[in-house]
Order: C-alpha cells, then structure tokens, then sequence
C-alpha cells in the first residue's frame, strides 16, 4: 500500500472528525479512502461490468428508462429523416425546500452523486460560510422535498444511494 500526506483546512479536518466521533466513519483513515474509493469507482477504476465505468453503467440505466430523444424512421416512408421528439421539461412545484440551493451547488458540473458525498459537500459549505452543519435528518427532508418537487430523483447502486439531478437552477 501507498500512503500520502494531504493538507487541509482546519475546518475540514475538524468536521472529518465530527464524523467519525458521530461513527460515520470508523476512523479519518477510513473516510479519506471511501472518498478517495468513490471518485475512482465513478470514473472506472473499481468494479466493472462490461469495461464501463460506473458513471457509464449510470447513463446507460438513465437513457435505457428515458429514450435517445430520436425517433426512428418507418419502414415505409423512407425519405423522411429521423426527427428529434421535443424534450419535455419536468414540472417544478414551486415549494420554499430548505437548504435547496446548497444541496444544487454541491453537484458543481455533475449531473449524479451518491448520498454521502452531497451530504459532505454541504457540511463543507455550511462550515466555509461560517454556518453551523445542518442535521442528517434535515439533509433527507430536503432531498425528499426535491424528489417530490421534480428537482432530483433517487436511485441505488448496489448498498449506496444515488441521487440525479434533473432541473438546474
């Protein structure tokens, strides 16, 4: 095995310890190597099936429930060229969901990430803006509340949750 050493905000550190004292994580060892196991696994790295990563095994599950967007062309009338279907946009309750653009913020530029890596990404925002950690509990809530209002939907990946975004605001 390979070790490393990383230097980080204090802030960081003191909240990677706030998890493993909450058992999250059974040491700041153990969390660095599920983070550091995550990013590799999502780009291809860890378990494969079929040689596709698992951002690609994702896309896959996304585009086979959803479709291409394209229609194909009857058999019958062969000069016709495929036509792409318009694309309908989900529907947004406008409800006040709580700590919604935090949540939307910690995606950056990725359309899908697991539970606890939005969760961490948000401790982390909270803590660089001077505010307190919200709970796990009111993390879930303003999930569900986003599942609900069209914003995000939630799906597994073996024992993990995922969750997709869908809107971006």
């Amino acid at each position: 095995m390979k070790s490393f050493e990383v230097k980080i905000p204090e802030k960081l550190y003191k909240y990677i310890e706030k998890l493993v004292n909450e058992e999250n994580f059974e040491s700041i060892d153990s969390f660095v190597n599920h983070a550091i196991y995550w990013i590799v696994e999502l780009y291809g790295f860890g378990e494969q099936s079929e040689g596709k990563s698992l951002k690609d095994l994702i896309a896959d599950v996304v585009f086979s429930k959803v479709g291409t967007g394209v229609k194909e062309t009857p058999k019958e009338t062969p000069k016709e060229t495929p036509k792409e279907t318009p694309k309908v946009k989900a529907a947004v309750k406008k409800l006040d969901i709580p700590n919604k653009d935090m949540i939307l913020e910690s995606y950056g530029s990725s359309k899908f990430m697991f539970e606890d890596a939005i969760f961490a990404a948000c401790q982390f925002a909270a803590l660089k803006q001077g505010n307190p950690p919200i709970s796990k509990e009111e993390f879930i809530k303003s999930l569900e509340q986003m599942a609900e209002a069209g914003i995000l939907t939630q799906f597994q990946q073996g024992e993990k949750t995922m969750w997709k975004r869908i809107v971006e605001n």
